[in-house]
Protein backbone atom coordinates (compact mmCIF):
# COMPACT_ATOMS: atom_id res chain seq x y z
CA UNK A 1 0.00 0.00 0.00
CA UNK A 2 0.72 3.97 -0.16
CA UNK A 3 -0.23 6.64 1.63
CA UNK A 4 -3.69 7.10 0.26
CA UNK A 5 -3.61 11.05 -1.48
CA UNK A 6 -7.36 11.28 -0.20
CA UNK A 7 -8.49 12.02 2.79
CA UNK A 8 -6.79 10.03 5.89
CA UNK A 9 -8.73 9.39 8.98
CA UNK A 10 -6.23 9.65 11.63
CA UNK A 11 -5.80 7.33 14.64
CA UNK A 12 -4.26 9.74 17.44
CA UNK A 13 -2.06 7.51 19.79
CA UNK A 14 -4.34 4.64 18.37
CA UNK A 15 -7.91 5.02 19.58
CA UNK A 16 -6.85 7.12 22.83
CA UNK A 17 -10.53 8.06 23.49
CA UNK A 18 -11.05 4.10 23.86
CA UNK A 19 -8.17 2.49 24.88
CA UNK A 20 -4.84 3.55 27.18
CA UNK A 21 -2.66 5.97 24.85
CA UNK A 22 -0.28 4.29 22.46
CA UNK A 23 -0.50 0.77 23.10
CA UNK A 24 -1.23 -2.12 20.77
CA UNK A 25 -4.87 -2.52 22.12
CA UNK A 26 -5.69 1.21 21.67
CA UNK A 27 -3.99 0.85 18.03
CA UNK A 28 -6.15 -1.94 16.83
CA UNK A 29 -9.07 -0.55 18.29
CA UNK A 30 -8.42 2.82 15.95
CA UNK A 31 -7.90 0.41 12.64
CA UNK A 32 -11.12 -1.59 13.57
CA UNK A 33 -13.08 1.84 14.17
CA UNK A 34 -11.80 2.70 10.47
CA UNK A 35 -8.96 4.34 10.59
CA UNK A 36 -6.57 4.72 7.37
CA UNK A 37 -3.89 5.74 9.45
CA UNK A 38 -2.88 5.34 12.93
CA UNK A 39 -0.34 8.50 14.79
CA UNK A 40 1.93 7.52 17.75
CA UNK A 41 5.41 8.98 19.23
CA UNK A 42 8.74 7.25 19.95
CA UNK A 43 11.54 7.96 22.54
CA UNK A 44 14.92 5.79 22.30
CA UNK A 45 15.89 4.21 25.32
CA UNK A 46 19.17 3.83 26.95
CA UNK A 47 20.19 0.23 25.07
CA UNK A 48 18.93 2.04 21.85
CA UNK A 49 14.97 0.83 21.51
CA UNK A 50 12.74 2.51 19.83
CA UNK A 51 9.75 2.80 22.11
CA UNK A 52 6.32 4.40 21.61
CA UNK A 53 5.55 6.85 24.69
CA UNK A 54 4.28 9.96 24.03
CA UNK A 55 6.00 11.33 27.25
CA UNK A 56 9.57 11.03 27.73
CA UNK A 57 8.87 10.31 31.03
CA UNK A 58 7.07 7.11 32.41
CA UNK A 59 4.66 8.37 35.21
CA UNK A 60 1.25 9.46 33.59
CA UNK A 61 0.97 6.26 31.48
CA UNK A 62 2.73 3.84 33.07
CA UNK A 63 3.00 2.25 36.99
CA UNK A 64 6.71 3.42 36.64
CA UNK A 65 8.28 5.92 36.52
CA UNK A 66 11.77 7.54 35.73
CA UNK A 67 13.07 8.92 32.10
CA UNK A 68 12.88 6.73 28.82
CA UNK A 69 16.14 7.15 27.71
CA UNK A 70 17.77 6.17 31.26
CA UNK A 71 16.06 2.74 31.16
CA UNK A 72 16.45 -0.49 29.20
CA UNK A 73 13.67 -1.68 27.26
CA UNK A 74 13.58 -4.62 29.76
CA UNK A 75 13.14 -2.08 32.61
CA UNK A 76 10.32 -0.38 30.89
CA UNK A 77 8.40 -3.62 30.70
CA UNK A 78 8.07 -3.92 33.96
CA UNK A 79 5.46 -1.47 34.15
CA UNK A 80 1.40 -1.75 33.56
CA UNK A 81 0.61 0.64 30.46
CA UNK A 82 -3.12 0.10 30.91
CA UNK A 83 -4.40 -0.43 34.44
CA UNK A 84 -4.64 3.28 34.98
CA UNK A 85 -7.21 3.70 32.44
CA UNK A 86 -9.40 0.68 33.24
CA UNK A 87 -8.87 -2.79 34.78
CA UNK A 88 -10.11 -4.15 31.18
CA UNK A 89 -6.88 -3.41 30.28
CA UNK A 90 -4.57 -4.58 32.48
CA UNK A 91 -1.16 -5.99 31.55
CA UNK A 92 -0.81 -3.37 28.46
CA UNK A 93 3.08 -2.66 27.87
CA UNK A 94 5.05 0.09 26.05
CA UNK A 95 5.26 -1.56 22.67
CA UNK A 96 8.46 -1.07 20.57
CA UNK A 97 8.02 0.56 17.30
CA UNK A 98 8.22 -3.43 15.68
CA UNK A 99 5.42 -4.55 17.60
CA UNK A 100 3.27 -1.91 15.82
CA UNK A 101 4.23 -2.41 12.71
CA UNK A 102 3.57 -6.40 12.75
CA UNK A 103 0.10 -4.80 13.09
CA UNK A 104 0.22 -1.65 10.97
CA UNK A 105 2.50 -2.89 7.89
CA UNK A 106 0.77 -2.87 4.75
CA UNK A 107 -2.56 -2.59 6.17
CA UNK A 108 -2.97 1.04 7.17
CA UNK A 109 -0.52 4.25 7.05
CA UNK A 110 1.50 5.54 9.70
CA UNK A 111 2.09 8.45 10.86
CA UNK A 112 5.82 8.17 13.48
CA UNK A 113 6.28 11.28 15.93
CA UNK A 114 10.08 11.87 16.98
CA UNK A 115 9.88 12.86 20.31
CA UNK A 116 13.13 14.56 22.42
CA UNK A 117 14.40 13.10 26.21
CA UNK A 118 16.72 15.91 27.77
CA UNK A 119 17.18 17.12 24.31
CA UNK A 120 17.11 15.54 20.71
CA UNK A 121 18.10 11.63 20.58
CA UNK A 122 21.43 11.73 18.12
CA UNK A 123 20.84 8.42 16.91
CA UNK A 124 17.58 8.34 16.30
CA UNK A 125 17.10 8.48 12.79
CA UNK A 126 19.16 5.96 11.90
CA UNK A 127 17.50 3.26 14.27
CA UNK A 128 14.15 4.27 12.72
CA UNK A 129 15.41 4.43 9.21
CA UNK A 130 16.34 0.54 10.27
CA UNK A 131 13.08 -0.15 11.56
CA UNK A 132 11.14 1.27 8.43
CA UNK A 133 13.64 -0.61 5.67
CA UNK A 134 13.05 -3.76 7.96
CA UNK A 135 9.28 -3.88 7.22
CA UNK A 136 9.67 -2.48 3.72
CA UNK A 137 7.35 0.52 4.84
CA UNK A 138 8.92 3.74 3.61
CA UNK A 139 5.93 4.07 1.42
CA UNK A 140 3.30 4.52 3.59
CA UNK A 141 4.90 6.41 6.69
CA UNK A 142 4.80 10.04 7.12
CA UNK A 143 7.30 11.08 9.72
CA UNK A 144 6.45 14.13 11.61
CA UNK A 145 8.30 16.22 14.26
CA UNK A 146 8.27 19.80 16.07
CA UNK A 147 12.02 18.90 16.16
CA UNK A 148 13.66 20.06 12.81
CA UNK A 149 16.86 18.60 12.87
CA UNK A 150 15.13 15.53 12.95
CA UNK A 151 13.12 16.45 9.67
CA UNK A 152 15.97 17.51 7.99
CA UNK A 153 18.26 14.58 8.56
CA UNK A 154 15.76 11.99 7.46
CA UNK A 155 15.76 14.30 3.90
CA UNK A 156 19.09 13.78 3.63
CA UNK A 157 19.13 9.89 4.38
CA UNK A 158 16.08 9.36 2.34
CA UNK A 159 14.10 11.70 0.36
CA UNK A 160 11.63 9.22 -0.76
CA UNK A 161 10.16 9.24 2.61
CA UNK A 162 7.22 11.94 3.75
CA UNK A 163 8.24 14.15 6.30
CA UNK A 164 5.37 17.07 8.01
CA UNK A 165 6.19 19.69 10.08
CA UNK A 166 4.19 20.00 13.59
CA UNK A 167 3.51 23.66 14.82
CA UNK A 168 1.15 24.64 17.13
CA UNK A 169 1.07 28.01 16.66
CA UNK A 170 1.55 30.41 13.90
CA UNK A 171 4.73 30.28 11.65
CA UNK A 172 5.48 33.12 9.60
CA UNK A 173 6.48 32.15 6.46
CA UNK A 174 5.53 28.34 7.15
CA UNK A 175 4.48 27.50 3.21
CA UNK A 176 8.09 29.00 2.28
CA UNK A 177 9.67 27.20 5.03
CA UNK A 178 8.21 23.62 3.44
CA UNK A 179 9.23 24.53 -0.12
CA UNK A 180 13.21 25.43 0.90
CA UNK A 181 13.22 22.19 3.55
CA UNK A 182 11.67 20.00 1.58
CA UNK A 183 8.82 19.17 3.73
CA UNK A 184 6.32 17.42 1.90
CA UNK A 185 3.51 18.20 4.59
CA UNK A 186 2.24 20.16 7.55
CA UNK A 187 0.63 19.02 10.63
CA UNK A 188 -0.37 22.33 12.00
CA UNK A 189 -3.13 22.34 15.18
CA UNK A 190 -6.49 22.53 13.57
CA UNK A 191 -7.04 25.51 14.70
CA UNK A 192 -4.67 27.26 11.95
CA UNK A 193 -6.27 25.50 8.94
CA UNK A 194 -8.08 27.88 7.19
CA UNK A 195 -9.09 28.10 3.27
CA UNK A 196 -6.17 30.66 2.68
CA UNK A 197 -3.42 27.86 4.24
CA UNK A 198 -5.05 24.47 2.70
CA UNK A 199 -5.35 26.31 -1.14
CA UNK A 200 -1.72 27.44 -1.31
CA UNK A 201 -0.51 24.51 0.46
CA UNK A 202 -2.72 22.32 -2.11
CA UNK A 203 -0.66 24.52 -5.31
CA UNK A 204 2.67 23.71 -3.80
CA UNK A 205 1.70 20.01 -3.55
CA UNK A 206 1.65 19.92 0.60
CA UNK A 207 -0.66 17.52 2.36
CA UNK A 208 -2.09 19.04 5.22
CA UNK A 209 -3.32 17.30 8.37
CA UNK A 210 -4.99 18.60 11.25
CA UNK A 211 -4.27 17.79 14.90
CA UNK A 212 -5.91 16.75 17.75
CA UNK A 213 -9.68 17.34 16.62
CA UNK A 214 -12.45 15.54 18.95
CA UNK A 215 -15.59 17.48 18.38
CA UNK A 216 -18.05 16.65 15.11
CA UNK A 217 -18.50 19.96 14.08
CA UNK A 218 -14.70 21.24 13.40
CA UNK A 219 -14.33 17.52 11.26
CA UNK A 220 -17.22 18.44 9.04
CA UNK A 221 -15.44 21.91 9.34
CA UNK A 222 -12.21 20.87 8.61
CA UNK A 223 -13.42 18.09 6.04
CA UNK A 224 -15.57 20.83 4.27
CA UNK A 225 -12.33 23.10 4.11
CA UNK A 226 -9.98 20.44 1.98
CA UNK A 227 -7.68 19.40 4.93
CA UNK A 228 -6.18 16.56 4.08
CA UNK A 229 -6.50 15.00 7.26
CA UNK A 230 -8.23 14.66 10.88
CA UNK A 231 -5.86 13.68 13.64
CA UNK A 232 -8.58 12.19 16.46
CA UNK A 233 -9.27 10.84 20.02
CA UNK A 234 -12.40 9.17 18.27
CA UNK A 235 -11.97 7.67 15.19
CA UNK A 236 -15.67 6.24 15.39
CA UNK A 237 -16.77 9.46 15.08
CA UNK A 238 -14.32 10.79 12.70
CA UNK A 239 -15.65 7.84 10.71
CA UNK A 240 -19.40 8.22 10.74
CA UNK A 241 -18.51 12.26 9.69
CA UNK A 242 -16.88 11.05 6.62
CA UNK A 243 -19.22 8.09 5.70
CA UNK A 244 -22.47 11.04 5.77
CA UNK A 245 -20.46 13.05 4.28
CA UNK A 246 -19.46 10.19 1.41
CA UNK A 247 -15.85 11.26 1.15
CA UNK A 248 -14.61 7.51 2.41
Amino acid sequence: MRISKRFELIGHRGAMAHAPENTLVSFQRAIDMGATMVELDVHLTRDGELVVIHDHELARTTTGSGLVEDMTLAEIRRFDAGIGIHADFRGQKVPTLQEVLEITSHHVALNIEIKAGRQTYPKIIDKLLDIIYQYDARNEIVISSFHRAYLREIRQEDAGIEVALLYSEAVPGILDEAIQEGWQGLHPWYKLVDRELLNEAHRLGLSVRAWTVNQLPDMVSLIRLGTDGICTNFPDILKSVVTELGID
